[in-house]
């Protein structure tokens, strides 16, 4: 005769300790991180109601429920004209991970500002809230992008100030790069501009990847063009990474600090969840940096099937992102395709059309007026370039203060690519360049933060 064996407490599931109970003498639980990501949403059309979705996060689950009381309130944003207001409690059920707090926005045809709104938020159970608040955005999706721009003055030049910090990848010697974990963190720790690449997956899909294949940042092997959206997301994209190297293929399994965030075999730190390390789409990072400038490079479109520039125009317009956002590319027709279709973004002047006004500006040559573009993105020699694209024994500076000049009085920010050095960050500031696109963006936000006449590398 069997007998009913019954269901172990779900503390115990959970935390496998001995002995547990229902008991209020039970072995207490450390309390998880619990953090509300904000987020931006197109506005959408008179009519339309598009939700905004903030993201409830936990690092670890929890044995029991973990309750949230929330409430909005309008910024620049106004309740009941742009946004539904919006109060109530949502629950985490014991085990889970997240949960979504949706507010309605109302579509409109009005050519205005992204308009923001804050959600206020407490906790109630085993855990601690990263933040007291989190911030919502609304996108302005209306304003057509079929005119090229015109600038009184170029919004990219620092004239004479410090340079923009660019974090390249979001910080290849840093933080896991092309992840929105390392974003996030450059974000936090003062980068003024958001490097990432972006390449078209099997299925059309627009993805954050630098690399033309997934080998050497990820757990996994193969073209990005040859897997779906679907296939990328599981793939650890901090799998290689290692703090203050990069992705070296050769260290301790111990020092891959982050490696299994991104599959669930380790819990991610406070603020963050397992998708934060794993590959990003460009809607993701539109989604949840909307006040964060952006740099996005252009990829080849291998296939030829997805409409690529097109594609990324047309999610730029949805997100209202033209002006704090530069579309670069190296591969000149990648930049034309994309300046046809999307002439209000600001671009980058591409690599053929940059390296002849380089040359013709040698000397006594000036570079003349490149009103269709804003910068020039550029290494600080030819020995950065792939040999394969010069001539056989080329060499020359291409970061002098006398291209930078020139550039300047095209009105032509100067972003130099890619400086990882205390010694060749310093020059780069002593020869007046608007940006510094670099793999060490906590170094470089160190010098920034220190007074001119005390900066060096000691």
């Amino acid at each position: 005769m069997s007998r009913l064996i019954p269901a172990l407490p779900l503390c115990c599931m959970l935390a496998t300790i001995a002995g547990c109970s229902d008991s209020s003498d039970a072995p207490s639980i450390a309390p998880s991180n619990l953090a509300i990501i904000g987020s931006a949403v197109p506005e959408g059309a008179p009519g339309e109601m598009p939700t905004l979705n903030f993201r409830v996060i936990l690092d670890v689950p929890q044995p029991r429920d973990v309750s949230i009381s929330f409430q909005t309130a309008g910024q620049t944003a106004t309740a009941g004209e742009d946004y539904l207001d919006t109060a109530g409690d949502i629950t985490l059920v014991a085990g889970t991970l997240e949960a979504l707090i949706p507010v309605d926005v109302f579509g409109d045809a009005d050519e205005e500002e992204a308009e923001t709104l804050i959600l206020s938020y407490s906790v109630q159970g085993n855990a601690v809230a990263t933040a007291a608040t989190a911030t919502g955005t609304i996108a302005n999706d209306d304003t057509a992008c079929d005119a090229p721009y015109e600038l009184d003055e170029n919004p990219w030049r620092v004239h004479g100030a410090d340079p923009l910090n660019y974090a390249h990848r979001g910080g290849v010697i840093d933080f896991p790069e092309n992840t929105l974990f390392a974003y996030s963190e450059v974000a936090l720790a003062g980068a003024d501009v958001l490097e990432m690449d972006v390449y078209q997956t099997r299925d059309n899909e627009l993805v954050i990847l630098h690399d033309l294949d997934v080998d050497r940042t990820t757990n996994g092997s193969g073209n990005v063009v040859d897997l779906t959206l679907e296939e990328l997301r599981q793939l650890d994209a901090a799998y290689w990474f290692v703090p203050g190297a990069g992705t070296p293929h050769d260290r301790p399994a111990e020092d891959y600090v982050y490696r299994g965030i991104a599959t669930g075999d380790k819990p991610p730190p406070p603020g963050y969840s397992a998708s934060d390390f794993r590959i990003p789409t460009l809607e993701e990072a539109l989604q949840r940096y909307p006040h964060e400038l952006i740099n996005i490079e252009l990829k080849p479109d291998l296939d030829g099937q997805g409409n690529y520039e097109q594609q990324i125009a047309d999610l730029l317009q949805r997100y209202g992102r033209q002006e704090d956002l530069i579309a670069a590319s190296f591969v000149d027709e990648a930049a034309n395709n994309f300046k046809a279709v999307a002439p209000c973004v600001h671009t980058s002047i591409p690599l053929d059309q940059g390296s002849l006004l380089v040359l013709a500006s040698q000397g006594d040559g000036i570079i003349p007026p490149v009103p269709e573009h804003v910068a020039f993105q550029v290494p600080p020699d030819t020995s950065q370039i792939n040999p394969a694209q010069l001539p056989p024994g080329f060499f020359l500076e291409v970061v002098t203060e006398d291209f930078v000049n020139d550039a300047h009085n095209a009105d032509l920010a100067v972003q130099v690519w890619t400086i990882n050095t205390c010694e060749d960050m310093l020059r780069m500031m002593d020869l007046g360049v608007d940006a510094i696109m670099t793999d060490r963006p906590l170094l470089l936000e160190s010098l920034l933060n220190t007074p001119a006449a005390e900066r060096n590398c000691d």
